[in-house]
């Protein structure tokens, strides 16, 4: 039977090796990631609907993939709509020539500066245009 305090021991140390291990992993692949907690609590449903129109810049590697955003989709109720407790979708489009996998990329944009989020691609019957989704859910904030 584990004790209380070696669980708590050994937890801690997986912790520690993991957080060691994923920055060491994120060194390695060079991915780029923007932006602290405080930045993207900025990034509220608001300020990306005051962006719609306007243009994303994905970096995979050394491409940067221009996607325009179309539409900011809200994903929660009433009562789940506040300034910090929201949920919604970026509905973003890009050119077919270059396509994008599920994953968390490195973001820039002119006005709203850098940051990383996952982004995935969705269907669409449009055969001139790839569509891609950005999900925000702050509802346990």
């Amino acid at each position: 039977m584990t004790s209380r305090r070696n669980f708590l021991k050994k937890g801690t140390i997986g912790a520690i090796a993991a957080g060691f291990t994923l920055g060491l992993g994120e060194k390695i692949s060079a991915r780029e990631v923007f932006a602290s907690d405080s930045v993207l609590r900025g990034l509220n449903r608001a300020a990306f609907a005051s962006q719609v129109g306007s243009m994303f810049v994905i970096i995979r590697g050394q491409k940067r993939i221009p996607l325009k955003l179309i539409d900011v989709v809200d994903r929660g109720s009433r009562n789940t709509m506040s300034r910090e407790r929201e949920a919604f979708t970026l509905v973003l489009s890009g050119s077919n020539s270059a396509s994008l996998q599920q994953e968390t990329y490195a973001i820039e944009h002119e006005k709203l500066g850098g940051f990383s989020m996952l982004v995935v691609p969705v269907l669409s019957r449009d055969q001139n245009a790839r569509y891609y989704e950005i999900n925000i859910n702050r509802l346990h904030g």
